[in-house]
């Protein structure tokens, strides 16, 4: 049966738009089987406005995006009033339990909303998005408004519950759900065949990042680290993904001297990934905390090459560390260090043992613990948590 309220979950960042919130959102709530779905979501040029899905989610395609996320000017507070008026038509107090995307900007409308009489809100926290607001006053304050207005909070990982514990939210009103994985579509037996003909035909051990090009993912260290091993390690470097990153980067592989050894694909296709994965020796993104305070949240990539099979070196900052279990199905190292990443990737590239045990040990964690179905259960727990406590106020 369903509950009594349905799930209206308000995100600007849903597919086809690309990256690990995106693909969260979409993992998670379209397996709220017993709950009536609905998504609002930013507008784009190939997709209707409206949309039912076989998975009995709806998704409501509006003009929500914005780049001004505070308050204090008056066509920021506008576009933010205009989001509270499409969720009040998408539901009422009494259907719906409003999930935020994140605090800035989806949930300045649901705090607003709830001000004036609507529906409870659930706040999600991601990480970086903390890190990112924390460098503007008004935007603390109106985030910190945001996270102790919500019926409760969500956070990735246990290092996002300490980033939303120091805004001063109770830690009773945090409920961490980490990412999960699909583990029918990355799996070991996926085939790479083609890819490893193309990227490591004289025997290279492949070393593959997937991620925006940002500069806590660490790339810059990895170039490094791969110019440091010289000719007794042969590897080829393979970065997926895009960003601003991209023409400092290729500087970096140029003045290195390491173009033979570092290819950048692209932003690859979501059909792709399992193959470049299954293709891949080790995966790698030795993240770090960058000048701006912007971290790691989780790192839904390390579950993706776990998934895989794959041993993966991550860096140890954010939550990375709950993703990566250092000596049993990776390494983690500081992330600022390019010999330390260099003599990790030695230590895994000389030694096909050990990465395979690393490889089976992440794999056997991902199956068991971290699957879509059982991040969903977590998060409707916290649906029905909120329902319920609802139900017991409007009784008294």
């Amino acid at each position: 049966m369903r509950t009594t309220r349905g799930v209206l979950l308000v995100t600007e960042l849903f597919p086809p738009a690309v990256g690990g919130t995106p693909t969260l959102f979409e993992a998670l709530y379209s397996r709220l089987q017993d709950l009536k779905v609905v998504v609002l979501t930013n507008v784009t040029h190939d997709q209707s406005s409206v949309s039912a899905r076989a998975d009995d989610m709806t998704v409501v395609r509006r003009p929500i995006a914005t780049t001004r996320w505070g308050i204090l000017n008056g066509k920021a507070l506008a576009h933010h009033l205009r989001v509270v008026g499409l969720t009040r038509t998408l539901g009422s107090r009494r259907e719906v339990i409003v999930h935020c995307g994140r605090a800035l900007p989806e949930g300045v409308a649901a705090w607003i909303s709830r001000l004036t009489g609507g529906p409870e809100y659930i706040c999600w926290a991601h990480g970086e998005d903390i890190a990112s607001a924390r460098r503007s006053r008004e935007l603390t304050w109106l985030m910190t408004r945001v996270y102790t207005g919500a019926a409760t909070n969500i956070a990735n990982s246990h290092h996002t519950r300490r980033m939303l514990e120091g805004l001063g939210i109770r830690s009773d009103r945090i409920h961490v759900v980490h990412p999960g994985v699909d583990v029918d579509r990355f799996r070991p037996r996926n085939d790479g065949v083609e890819i490893r003909r193309r990227f490591a035909g004289g025997g290279q051990t492949i070393l593959l990042s997937i991620g925006r090009l940002q500069r806590r993912k660490g790339h810059d260290l990895a170039i490094d680290a791969v110019s440091r091993l010289g000719a007794s390690v042969p590897v080829h470097y393979l970065i997926g993904g895009d960003g601003d990153e991209r023409d400092r980067l290729e500087a970096l592989v140029a003045a290195r001297g390491v173009g033979d050894r570092v290819t950048f694909l692209g932003e690859l296709q979501p059909d792709d990934l399992p193959r470049y994965y299954a293709a891949c020796d080790i995966f790698l993104m030795p993240n770090r905390i960058d000048e701006d305070g912007d971290v790691e949240g989780f790192g839904m990539v390390f579950l993706e090459a776990a998934a895989s099979g794959k041993p993966a070196i991550g860096g140890r900052s954010g939550g990375v560390v709950e993703a990566v279990v250092d000596g049993e199905t990776g390494l983690l190292v500081s992330g600022t260090d390019p010999e330390e990443l260099a003599a990790a990737i030695r230590d895994l590239t000389q030694s096909v043992a050990k990465r395979c045990a690393m490889g089976a040990a992440a794999h056997e964690r991902a199956r068991r613990a971290f699957t879509w179905e059982r991040a969903a259960a977590e998060v409707r727990a916290v649906h029905m948590k909120v329902e319920s406590f609802e139900r017991l106020l409007s009784s008294q």
